[in-house]
Formats: structure tokens, C-alpha cells, sequence
């Protein structure tokens, strides 16, 4: 085997198990996770800690989406957004993908655990466990309210910024996690809409499958409403200021314009519309938050 082979099919190997690892949500969580580390103190922020911190929670948030392929992959066969993932087509078989999630999480852990702090790692790995095993494998086939149930696990990356900094669990970083928890439903079920009839395929109880696009679209904009209200309580209890008011508000002018337009025509192209504009919406809000904080 030549030199180029060789180093061609590491890559190819190495790009798998990155995919499996599912960077792009990994990366959104860190965003969150940073900014309730950047908000729990004035001044500086200690960037070893930090640092240490994102690794940490990285690992263990890779670790659970590890699970999460490795426990769908009856399913995943069956949608096309899903049937070229790396378990799926045998470029990772399940037995690795297994060790290497549970290699992730206790690294992860161990990590959290001695150089950053114990609730850090308790609460960390408890939502890895959470979204990885509970919500993968129990709620989501169980009930088509899993992602509302389940999405705790994921709204708790501010929390955790937050307890690597000062250990407690005081308004601010609880109103953080409300506001994610809340965006979380429409995020999904947006998703869920557009690719209703592959999870028809999978037998899986999503929403827009066991009750139609049309009340799916309705609870959706339902939790959008409820998420609007939850971004003004940094502000109401003077934990932020004006410009986060008005920045937060342009941005909840978009998200339930496009709520609303799904609700009135849940159809696929408004579905992805609201899908795209969630991901932009927690990637603009959280930051905003920063900037009034430090301004």
C-alpha cells in the first residue's frame, strides 16, 4: 500500500468518526456553553479554566451523539437524511462506534471531574446520559412529545459554563437553559415536518406523523410564543440591558414570523425555512448576550 493510500484512508477513517461525533450541534452547544461561562462573572474570564471547560463538555457531547447513532441504526437506514451515516454504511462498525463513545465520555468526565469541578462533571455526564441513551432510546420511540421531554438534556450547556465559573445554580443561568428548552421544540419539529414521511418509514411517533404538519405547526409556534417570553427575563431582572433587548427583539420579530408562516402553510419549504432560521436565531442570541454584558 503506497504512502498516498495509506494517508487517504486515515483521513477517509478519521472524517467518519468526526461525523459521528456530529460537530455542527457539538459547536452550537459550545456557543451556549461559553456564554454562560463569559456571563457568570465580571472582567476576564480565566482561559485555562475555560479551555478545559470546552474540552471537557466537547467530549462528553460528542460521546452522546455517538450513542445516538449508535442506537438508531435500524432507523437511520430508512431515511435519506440518515442512511449515509458512518455505522450505516460500514465505514465505523457498531462494536467501535461503541468504544469510542464510551472513550469520549470518560475522558470527558475525568477531565471535568479533576481539573474543572465534581457538579460540572455530575451534570455533564448526566445530560450525556440523558440525550444519548434516555431520549434516543426510550422517549423517541415511546412518545411523540420526546423531543419537548428530551430536550432538557440539551438546554443545559449555559448551565454548565455557568458551574464551571461559580458552583450554583442562581436565575441567570436557569433562564438560559428555559430559553433553549423552549426553542428546542420548534427547532425539531420544523425538521421533523419537512422529513415527515421518512419518519413515517422509521415507525417512530414523531409529531407531524401521529397528529399531521398542520398541529405540529401549531405547537410549534405555541413554544415559539412561550421562547419569546423566557428572552425577556434577562432583562427584566437586570441581568442584561438594552441593547440585548432590542438586538433579542429583531430576532424574535424573525423566528415567529417564521413560525407563524408555517403554522398558516406547514408545508416542506417553510418547514426548512424555520429550521434554517432557528439554527441563525440560538447562534445570534447567545452572542448579543455577551456584547450587552460586556459593553
Amino acid at each position: 500500500m503506497s504512502f498516498q493510500t495509506l494517508t487517504l484512508n486515515r483521513s477517509i477513517h478519521f472524517h467518519a468518526y468526526l461525523e459521528l461525533c456530529k460537530p455542527k450541534v457539538v459547536l452550537t452547544m459550545l456557543v451556549t456553553m461559553n456564554v454562560g461561562a463569559l456571563l457568570a462573572k465580571a472582567g476576564s474570564p480565566d482561559i485555562a479554566l475555560l479551555l478545559l471547560t470546552n474540552i471537557g463538555v466537547a467530549f462528553c457531547s460528542a460521546s452522546g451523539a455517538v450513542m445516538n447513532h449508535c442506537i438508531e441504526v435500524s432507523s437511520d437506514k430508512k431515511m435519506q437524511r440518515t442512511c449515509n451515516r458512518p455505522i450505516v454504511t460500514g465505514r465505523v462498525p457498531l462494536s467501535k462506534a461503541c468504544s469510542f463513545a464510551a472513550l469520549l465520555g470518560i475522558l470527558g468526565f475525568l477531565l471535568l471531574w479533576y481539573w474543572v469541578n465534581p457538579l460540572v462533571a455530575a451534570v455533564t455526564v448526566t445530560a450525556m446520559i440523558g440525550y444519548g441513551i434516555f431520549y434516543t432510546g426510550f422517549l423517541k420511540p415511546a412518545t411523540p412529545q420526546n423531543i419537548v421531554i428530551g430536550g432538557l438534556a440539551g438546554a443545559v450547556p449555559p448551565l454548565l459554563g455557568w458551574l464551571s465559573v461559580t458552583p450554583s445554580f442562581d436565575p441567570m443561568p436557569m433562564m438560559l437553559v428555559t430559553i433553549i428548552f423552549l426553542w428546542t421544540p420548534p427547532h425539531f419539529w420544523s425538521l421533523a415536518i419537512a422529513k415527515k414521511n421518512e419518519y413515517a418509514a422509521t415507525k417512530l411517533p414523531m409529531m407531524p406523523v401521529t397528529h399531521g404538519c398542520k398541529l405540529t405547526a401549531l405547537h410549534a409556534l405555541l413554544y415559539s410564543i412561550l421562547m419569546v417570553v423566557a428572552t425577556w427575563l434577562p432583562y427584566l431582572g437586570h441581568h442584561l440591558g438594552p441593547y440585548y433587548l432590542i438586538m433579542s427583539t429583531l430576532a424574535n420579530i424573525l423566528f415567529l414570523r417564521a413560525a407563524w408562516r408555517l403554522w398558516k402553510k406547514p408545508e416542506e419549504i417553510r418547514a426548512w425555512y424555520l429550521f434554517k432560521v432557528s439554527i441563525i436565531y440560538i447562534l445570534w442570541l447567545f452572542p448579543i448576550m455577551l456584547m450587552d454584558h460586556f459593553a
